[in-house]
């Protein structure tokens, strides 16, 4: 192949992969369709294999559940922090449904509504980010039992952001 060729087939695949990075994603209508996604850092594990392997940790107790102490469920950025770190970032940016985050996850551990005194703490926190307009309710997540966990923010049937609830002891 003749250098001018390979340099005209280099920029033609740099514009069109510069083309494509700012499309936006289609909404994934299911776990299967979750299962391809990996954002846009090839070196990301699929959403759906972390969603299973939280899953999984969510089944043991830890120390905070009764159980024994787990460094994977107990320590801070253990695997199953690590794992819901990565959910709530994933998850929380407006791309999924509540139906679709309830599919990966299993049902949330508390649904907290206005006039419940966990909703009330969470949406008082400076960095929560309340929505614009509506009402909205947060689907808890627990990491640590109730003592740390990760929360959903949805309006309707849109989950339009996420944050933490980190007890700080």
């Amino acid at each position: 192949m003749s250098t001018r060729k390979a340099f005209t087939l280099a920029i033609a695949l740099v514009i069109t992969l510069v083309g494509c990075s700012g499309r936006p994603r289609a909404p994934v209508e299911s776990v299967d369709d979750a299962a391809s996604l990996t954002d846009d850092n090839p070196a990301m594990e699929p959403l759906a294999d972390i969603a299973a392997e939280f899953r999984g940790l969510r089944t043991v107790k830890g120390h905070f559940e009764g159980g024994a102490w787990d460094d994977d469920l107990d320590k801070w950025m253990g695997r199953k922090h690590q794992l819901m770190i990565q959910l709530g970032s994933r998850l929380g940016a407006g791309e999924y449904s509540k139906a679709q985050v309830i599919q990966l996850l299993a049902p949330p551990d508390l649904t907290a509504r206005e006039g419940d005194d966990l909703f009330d703490l969470v949406s008082g926190l400076p960095e929560f980010e309340k929505p614009s307009t509506g009402p909205y309710d947060l689907l808890i997540y627990y990491w640590r039992g109730a003592h740390d966990f990760l929360y959903f923010t949805s309006r309707g049937e849109t989950i339009i952001n996420s944050g933490w609830w980190y007890t700080g002891d």
